[in-house]
């Protein structure tokens, strides 16, 4: 297991979050939480708790309508949107509930797309996502589009697109919500790996079982976060 670090490289304090939707909605109501270089942190809630925004706005997809939010020593709260785009570009990996890939590429096109943004000339492109493929055991299906893999393959793909930059921290917003039990584990499996290695990982989810995963649940209630529990081994 990759050695917790005292050096935080997400902090929030005190941030809110209200939307305008026919009258303000108030998805986070000042919420602070740091994450420590190398850390793994799970965030569970009902529905509408808040979860997925406190993951969008360290994400740098969203920001705070109150308080401050910073990635890697960066202030997000008051990022240009070029610099938003940085700290998703290179910074931040993300994994999504439903993979989010595009249709009409294959594979390996899917995990090479981030590094268009980064510079990386075709082969350098092409050569990365093939290991990156490799790693999460879909070497054999580099030329396949999503539509002929199966949920649990989509998935695998979309880490391995979201490593593909090489970001400290990896974020998953419900990353088994939409595979069966085995391929869950699996997926689960991968995620340890990638803590193992050293990366920070922050994975939002609904299920105990999951959480348990991580070495620490952060619960979340109405837009609060009620308290920290450090996971037993």
């Amino acid at each position: 297991m990759a050695q917790t670090q005292s050096e935080s490289v997400v902090d929030l304090v005190d941030v809110r979050k209200t939307y305008e939707m026919g009258g303000i909605v108030e998805a986070l109501a000042g919420v602070s939480l740091s994450l420590s270089d190398g850390s793994y942190t799970a965030v569970m809630g009902p529905s509408g708790s808040g979860k997925s925004t406190l993951l969008n706005l360290i994400g740098g997809l969203d920001t705070p309508t109150e308080g401050t939010v910073t990635v890697g020593g960066r202030d997000l709260s008051t990022a240009t949107e070029t610099e938003l785009a940085a700290v998703r570009g290179s910074e931040v990996g993300f994994v999504f509930q439903t993979f989010n890939l595009m249709p009409r590429l294959t594979a390996v096109e899917n995990v090479a797309m981030p590094l268009v943004f980064d510079g990386w000339d075709r082969a350098e492109r092409r050569e990365r996502a093939r290991d990156l493929l490799g790693d999460v055991g879909l070497g054999d299906r580099l030329d396949h589009r999503p539509t002929e893999l199966s949920g649990g393959q989509r998935q695998r793909v979309a880490i391995a697109r979201a490593l593909a930059p090489s970001p400290q921290i990896i974020l998953a917003d419900e990353p088994t919500g939409n595979v069966d039990t085995e391929t869950g584990e699996r997926i689960m499996g991968l995620l340890e790996d990638l803590h193992a290695a050293g990366n920070t990982i922050m994975l939002v989810t609904h299920e105990r079982r999951i959480a348990e995963h991580a070495e620490r649940i952060a619960h979340v209630r109405d837009g609060v976060l009620e308290r920290v529990e450090e996971v037993e081994r």
